[in-house]
């Protein structure tokens, strides 16, 4: 089981860069940093600082393949719970 500080959840996706991301990772299975760096249309250092707060929050993981870093949800139904929840607090969905 994953555990997820549902406080420090929230904060990480308070992020516009790290919620956009988690947006993309719940639309497709694995994800390489420079992928993530075009969707964002922000630099690799930045992904890199945004990723490494989602993976201290435990919301993804982060697998090496030869020096491609792949990038996966952890618990993809939690986390669509959270963002559905996120929705319902701003009035996005009723």
């Amino acid at each position: 089981m994953v555990y997820m500080n549902e406080y420090k959840v929230f904060k990480a996706l308070g992020e516009k860069t790290r919620y956009s991301i988690v947006l993309k990772l719940l639309n497709t299975k694995n994800n390489c940093c420079t992928n993530l760096a075009s969707f964002t249309k922000k630099d690799l250092s930045t992904i890199s600082r945004q990723l490494s707060i989602l993976k201290k929050e435990n919301i993804i993981e982060i697998t090496k393949i030869n020096k491609t870093k792949c990038i996966k949800l952890k618990n993809k139904t939690l986390v669509l719970k959270i963002i559905n929840d996120i929705k319902k607090i701003k009035g996005d969905e009723k």
